[in-house]
């Protein structure tokens, strides 16, 4: 069979590496120049990303199965292109992809379907949003611009001063663009957090992995947003109660929902939740695989992917055909100074020879320059390990981690540390 991946980070790169030991594949494509994806694919230079230009590329490749990894394209539309040409592929329609490119969108759907998930209404004045914030007060909401932002589109404001400030920034100044012109504010909730994956056709589902990420830069949950610092699998918290009344109560009345709102959402749902003292309830949705999370479950998933990415494709997933590791997951992020903001890149990285076989090492932002690997991003390398404990997961990574180096590299020494206490 041959093989498109869609993508260029280190989640498409743990794709790839998993879809890479199927010997049923002759040939994976890909379209970056990612170091880590191209030593299992066959780069092919593209030098226009638009979704049409992307189309045709694929139709001149004819490939037996396309796998969309980033929102940006899906939600664009790059599946619908795909399906009216007969090629088969791996990820929502536009239309199902709204559920996470319009954040107006997936909140109607959970509020008209009674799907668990926090009170919000929706604005594009100023004025009308400077009020209700101010009636509710800062610590009681988060303010969300609609549209994609590449994990810059949440707030949680720390003052009044601040909450207006953002405001104004979004719906006056225009700071996120038009992904910025509508906003959420909705009611803050308290808990614990933890994101569930489920491969579905829109009928069928599978049984999901729960993994709990670490969004902010620094340790101990200081500094910016970032698109993820690392993160661990299964949550200290998660019972087989939990798992099934997040399926019963949130991703099957999602699903049919979706289905009843001729959106029918095939690929994988990533449903980001709060287990507050009422039972869980959404935060969000996610139209794809998270990153860095992809990274654990690529390695967690038992058996052939393909399989399952051709069940859901074809409408066809069978019930218990994924099943996953019973075992424990941990990842860490290494960046570049500056991320998420303003970083540099072209560094060179050392040691990735020297690192033991048991921790999997995804590239997320790296090239080829001068015949050296060099950083090309403000995420550079994942480190992942798949163990008995998450203990031992984090003794496994911290102790290799220290072997690859490249100038004014950070990662956070806190991940899973959390867990540790209830393991």
């Amino acid at each position: 069979m041959k093989i498109v991946v869609i993508g260029s980070g280190g989640r498409e790169h743990s794709i790839i590496w998993k879809l890479s030991s199927d010997k049923r594949i002759k040939e994976i494509i890909s379209f970056s120049d990612n170091y880590g994806i191209n030593q299992l694919s066959k780069h092919l230079e593209i030098f226009n990303d638009d979704i049409d230009s992307l189309t045709s590329e694929i139709l001149k490749i004819n490939p037996d199965l396309v796998i969309v990894g980033p929102e940006d394209p899906l939600s664009k539309g790059i599946t619908n292109n795909l399906l009216e040409n007969n090629i088969r592929t791996f990820g929502p329609t536009k239309e199902a992809a709204r559920i996470e490119s319009s954040k107006i969108f997936s909140k109607n759907l959970m509020m008209d379907n009674n799907i668990p998930t926090s009170y919000a209404e929706f604005f594009t004045d100023f004025d009308k949003a400077k009020n209700y914030s101010l009636s509710k007060e800062f610590k009681n909401i988060v303010i969300k611009a609609d549209g994609l932002a590449a994990g810059k589109g949440v707030f949680l404001p720390d003052s009044n001063e601040e909450m207006i400030d953002i405001l104004n920034d979004l719906l006056n100044k225009n700071k996120l663009g038009n992904s910025g012109k509508s906003i959420l504010i909705e009611d803050r909730i308290f808990g614990k957090e933890v994101s569930v994956f489920c491969f579905t056709d829109g009928f069928n589902y599978s049984k999901p992995i729960a993994i709990c990420d670490y969004k902010r830069v620094f340790e101990n949950d200081l500094g910016g947003n970032t698109g993820g610092m690392g993160c661990y699998t299964p949550p200290e918290f998660w019972s087989d109660e939990l798992e099934i009344s997040i399926l019963n109560k949130i991703i099957e009345p999602t699903i049919n929902a979706m289905r009843k709102n001729d959106s029918p959402f095939k690929g994988m749902l990533y449903t980001g939740l709060m287990i507050t003292s009422d039972g869980p309830k959404v935060i969000e949705y996610n139209c794809r695989f998270g990153d860095p999370e992809s990274e654990l479950i690529m390695p967690m998933f038992e058996g052939e992917i393909l399989d399952t990415f051709l069940d859901v494709a074809n409408s066809n997933l069978k019930n218990n055909s994924v099943r996953w590791k019973n075992k424990k997951g941990l990842c860490v992020v290494m960046c570049s100074e500056g991320y998420p903001e303003k970083y540099k890149s072209g560094y060179e990285i050392n040691g990735l020879d020297e690192i033991d076989k048991k921790i999997i090492c995804f590239h997320s932002g790296t090239v080829i320059s001068n015949n050296k690997v060099v950083s090309n991003g403000g995420r550079v390398l994942v480190l992942s390990n798949i163990d008995d404990s998450i203990n031992e997961c984090r003794n496994n990574i911290y102790s290799e981690i220290q072997k690859i180096s490249f100038e004014n590299s950070f990662y956070r020494k806190d991940i899973g540390l959390r867990a540790i206490e209830n393991e």
